[in-house]
């Protein structure tokens, strides 16, 4: 291994580590005072330089503080690409951006799933509506479900359901099929 190559994946376990950090900051606010203590001092030094951008332009959605998800998103990509570039030998850079790109939407895709089927899973339990969790992810998932709710003119369960048959056949599509097919031609190249 060359000195880069460590030192890239050095770098890539560095980022691991500062993602536990976000993690460990965002459990805190179950605790209360947790944030008063050293611990939670030193992690709010830590997280908040990344967390304080992303609050700029991601803002509270119905309550709930996605930001730390964010920032999880964006190191875990970074710490991916770093990985990737150090086990390739910095070879082929152009397939390895694309690569951790493919990734990072297969994620992306994959979280809209499985935010619909929660909500396709609440609406079959009959839970309360008014309930702060159900009432958070039926505001979040809105946006996905009110386009189909308004061209199939169905109820919003039925385009939860409809939505969430697109979200499992465009995974599959782009993580199973796509993706790979994509990769591989950017690899020849």
């Amino acid at each position: 291994m060359h000195l880069a190559e460590i030192l890239v994946q050095d770098v890539s376990w560095l980022l691991y580590i500062y993602m536990i950090c976000i993690l460990a900051w965002a459990f805190m606010s179950f605790f209360p005072d947790a944030y008063a203590t050293p611990i939670g001092r030193l992690l709010e030094s830590l997280v908040m330089p990344v967390i304080r951008p992303i609050r700029r332009f991601l803002p509270a959605i119905a309550g709930l503080d996605f930001s730390p998800l964010l920032a999880l998103i964006v190191v875990y990509a970074v710490a991916e690409l770093l990985q990737e570039l150090a086990s390739t030998g910095f070879v082929n850079l152009i397939s390895t951006v694309f690569d951790v790109i493919f990734q990072f939407i297969s994620a992306l895709v994959l979280v809209i799933l499985v935010l619909l089927l929660i909500r396709v899973l609440l609406g079959f339990l009959h839970v309360d509506p008014w309930h702060p969790f159900v009432y958070s992810l039926r505001r979040i998932t809105d946006r996905l479900v009110a386009p189909i709710q308004r061209s199939a003119r169905v109820q919003a369960d039925m385009a939860a359901m409809i939505g969430l048959v697109i979200a499992v056949v465009v995974y599959i599509a782009l993580a199973q099929v796509l993706f790979p097919i994509l990769t591989r031609g950017l690899q020849q190249a």
